[in-house]
């Protein structure tokens, strides 16, 4: 609903505010919880003129015995809808959806504009590179399909539009391909192993390749990952390619994961181990930042034309989920969406990376999606309960797990005990890292590591490129779908119903950020793999982002499982919206075809390409 305050409507609500108190302070004001509720909603009643609109989501509230949430933590300060803060109230609509028709199969992935023609281009792995006019946007119309095989991304800049593509062996290096912006083809490139993302320089003359260099699943080689520098300054006719290598860091190795880094491919050389994921340009072009997903860290590429390198490895450390508001939800089995304090270390492991400036300052905006290593010859995660059971290095009547550390970690103040952990109510399913947590070295393990940080990160850039925490959304995502999507919470996008099935896995799997400034207002916004939909923040002061909006156009009680054609996608498809959304785009007023900020999502599970018009507006 949008609320549309009078000046009483404002002094109450500033009221209410002020008795709700710190996030610390109100778990002891949690019986005013419902008369305050109450009173907000009847601000909306003393508006003339201000209806209460339709839910922008398929959200339903939550019942109370349905959500736990964590200790210290506040209740969502949103709506589903629209949502009202001090400094802005934003909305999106969703005012048109093409549809490939392509299920499951990465139909709509990673999205590029096309200004000059109006024209939305998108990888489509089940057929290539396509091409739709949103000349009028609540129109869109099918332009050209490009057929190509191992497609995983697009950029445009200029007159050209460059794409990256693997060949079937992942053996095989892949290639960069230069189209004008009819679709028709300039020139084609090798780059390295693997190429999962493209990205132009601000100026146009050089095109950055994240290059995987991920592992074939059967694990006979592991190509190097790196960083490739396309240059068309001379023209994109006459590109010229240089590799960044991670060589150089092979003697860094110890002190890295002593810092953070996750390194645990057995037989493995630095440079192989390393899986380059996706990349964030500053704005003046002369620096990159591209995340390390399964290492847990994020590079840093300095772009000195002619000179590129790769300068320096920053880890990211690991997120304490006993930290007060940073619980989890951490079990499938315990029959409601239930975040909780638990004696968790979470990997970051960032799949998005966003860049931007304010103040002198420089930001990187981080999607904590989490991904562990598995192949057919070696598989890291292992579920706490079986980790805890298993035989510590020190003999048949030791626990793989030191018993007394775990207990330090939950306090003597908690009414858990060492032994709860591992029932599968409570973190006994969980997945977590089987190759980190031995600390001291005795054979057991002191610690435990699951992958993902359930959230986004802020992390500010020093001069000598080292990168240090700022902001963390904590458990905000659980908490924000579990009260106003709760049968969305944790569940998984290709299987519905679904409700916490993911919880012991990832969670929601925050997929992708952008940062985006619409009338004056800085707004994060990140999409949500496995939950669906889009979650925003305002981070105009980046010291205090300020949540702002979910919006998930996804029905999570409609039955995937249903094929009675047996056509492999399911019956009901249509009626459950958009599934998986992976890449976002964002499209300025002075580019967008009708003037006004436009938001696109592409969703790789149901084949979607979802625009929506964004709203922004101050008091």
């Amino acid at each position: 609903m949008k609320i549309a305050l009078s000046r009483r409507g404002i002094w109450i609500y500033k009221y209410c505010m002020k008795e709700l108190g710190t996030p610390n302070n109100w778990p002891q004001i949690a019986h005013n919880a419902a008369m305050i509720i109450a009173i907000l909603i009847s601000i909306c009643a003393m508006n003339a003129g201000a209806p209460l609109e339709s839910a922008a989501t398929q959200s339903v509230a939550a019942p109370a015995s349905a959500t736990v949430v964590s200790t210290g933590s506040p209740p969502p300060n949103a709506p589903t809808s629209s949502a009202a803060v001090s400094d802005c109230m934003l909305k999106l609509r969703d005012i048109s959806r093409f549809k490939t028709d392509w299920w499951n199969m990465s139909g709509a992935e990673i999205p590029a504009y096309d200004p000059v023609n109006k024209r939305l281009w998108f990888t489509n792995n089940a057929e290539g590179l396509e091409c739709i006019s949103i000349a009028d946007p609540t129109k869109p119309e099918q332009f050209k399909t490009i057929r190509q095989y191992g497609l995983n991304s697009v950029a445009v800049s200029g007159n050209a539009i460059a794409i990256a593509s693997q060949p079937r062996s992942k053996d095989a290096r892949g290639s960069v391909t230069f189209f004008d912006l009819d679709g028709n083809k300039i020139s084609k490139v090798e780059v390295g192993f693997n190429p999962d993302m493209i990205k132009f320089t601000h100026d146009g003359k050089r095109v950055l390749v994240v290059n995987e260099g991920e592992a074939p699943d059967d694990g006979h080689s592991d190509p190097a990952g790196s960083i490739g520098v396309v240059d068309i300054s001379n023209g994109a006719d006459k590109p010229v390619v240089r590799e960044c290598s991670f060589d150089a860091f092979e003697n860094q190795k110890a002190d890295l994961v002593k810092r953070g880094m996750h390194m645990v491919t057995p037989n493995a050389g630095f440079s192989q181990e390393i899986e380059p994921e996706y990349i964030a340009i500053a704005g003046d072009d002369t620096k990159a930042y591209a995340t390390l997903q399964e290492n847990n860290a994020i590079a840093v590429i300095d772009l000195a034309p002619g000179h590129e390198r790769v300068e320096r490895i920053e880890p990211l450390g690991f997120k304490d989920f006993m930290k007060p508001g940073c619980g989890l939800d951490a079990s499938d089995k315990d029959g409601a969406n239930r975040i909780q304090n638990l004696p968790v270390f979470g990997l970051y492991q960032p799949d998005g990376v966003a860049c931007f400036e304010t103040g002198g300052a420089r930001y990187l905006i981080t999607a904590n999606e989490g991904e562990d290593r598995q192949r057919d010859d070696f598989t890291e995660a292992v579920q706490f309960a079986k980790l805890k059971n298993m035989q510590s290095k020190a003999g048949k009547k030791s626990s793989a797990i030191d018993e007394e550390s775990f207990a330090k970690q939950l306090g003597a103040d908690n009414p858990l005990r060492v032994q709860d952990l591992a029932k599968p109510e409570i973190m006994g399913r969980l997945k977590v890292s089987s190759l980190r947590g031995d600390d001291d070295g005795d054979g057991d393990f002191d610690r435990v590591f699951c992958f993902g940080g359930r959230s986004v990160s802020m992390w500010s850039v020093a001069a000598d490129g080292s990168i240090a925490q700022t902001w963390d959304s904590d458990d905000e995502i659980e908490r924000v779908i579990a009260q106003q999507m709760p049968n969305a919470f944790n569940m998984d996008s290709m299987t519905s119903p679904s409700r916490d099935a993911r919880s012991n896995s990832k969670g929601p799997e925050p997929e992708t950020p952008i940062v985006a400034t619409i009338n004056g207002v800085r707004i994060l916004f990140c999409v949500l793999e496995r939950a669906g939909g889009i979650m925003s923040w305002n981070i105009s002061d980046p010291s205090h982002p300020k949540f702002l909006l979910y919006v998930n156009p996804r029905d999570p009680d409609v039955d995937l499982d249903i094929d009675l054609d047996k056509d492999g996608k399911p019956d009901h498809a249509a009626e459950a919206g958009d599934i998986a959304p992976e890449g976002i785009l964002y499209i300025a007023p002075e580019q967008s075809p009708n003037g006004k900020p436009l938001l696109v999502v592409c969703n790789e599970g149901s084949g979607n390409v979802t625009i929506y018009e964004i709203e922004v507006t101050r008091p």
